[in-house]
């Protein structure tokens, strides 16, 4: 008796359930279809990213993986400061993986930027790089502990520039104490003091 009241009911919406089925299809096949051209739209802009072109993207509505191609294109040409206001821009949007090989591709070339002033003797632009790239190495290691890469990179960074201990109180500096004549960059001293 209730399946019969209830086979009479179903048959007597069946139209209108037809009708929410079919609008419900459409609106999932909606969504669907913007998934799909928006993944279409952010694997063409990371080809082109890919093929050495200069394309733009939008901070806020890019894909994590369009961020990074970008940062990495914007380090291809020396763009630090592009790539480091990318990063910073959309540092929320990311995921932390992201976030972590950004940092160690900006580092990388800050530290690459630094062997370079020290080929051409600016040791106090390089030690400024370094000491850059070194706290960048340490935030993408704090992200992702488990890479590898950057903890042999932090290891040669600070070959570069040592971090040399902190004295107990190094405000009180004595007035006789001699003016430091050399860097702390490591090589063979060239004049004299």
């Amino acid at each position: 008796m209730l399946v019969d009241r209830f086979i009479t009911l179903l048959s007597d919406q069946r139209r209108k359930i037809l009708w929410f089925l079919t609008l419900l299809c459409a609106v999932w096949f909606g969504y669907a279809a913007d998934d799909f051209f928006r993944a279409e739209r952010a694997n063409s802009t990371i080809r082109q990213l890919l093929a050495r072109s200069d394309a733009a993207i939008n901070v806020r509505t890019a894909t994590a993986q369009e961020i990074l191609a970008r940062i990495n294109e914007s380090l291809r040409r020396d763009q630090i400061d592009d790539a480091q206001a990318t990063l910073s821009s959309s540092v929320e949007r990311v995921p932390r993986a992201i976030h972590a090989a950004a940092l160690y591709n900006i580092a990388n070339s800050r530290t690459l930027l630094a062997a370079e002033a020290v080929r051409k003797g600016d040791l106090d632009g390089a030690a400024a790089l370094v000491n850059l790239a070194k706290s960048e190495y340490r935030l993408a290691l704090k992200l992702d502990p488990a890479n590898w890469d950057a903890r042999y990179n932090i290891d040669v960074a600070m070959r570069i520039v040592r971090d040399l201990p902190q004295a107990d109180n190094p405000d009180k500096e004595s007035p006789d104490a001699p003016k430091k004549l050399w860097t702390d960059l490591p090589g063979i001293p060239k004049g004299l003091p």
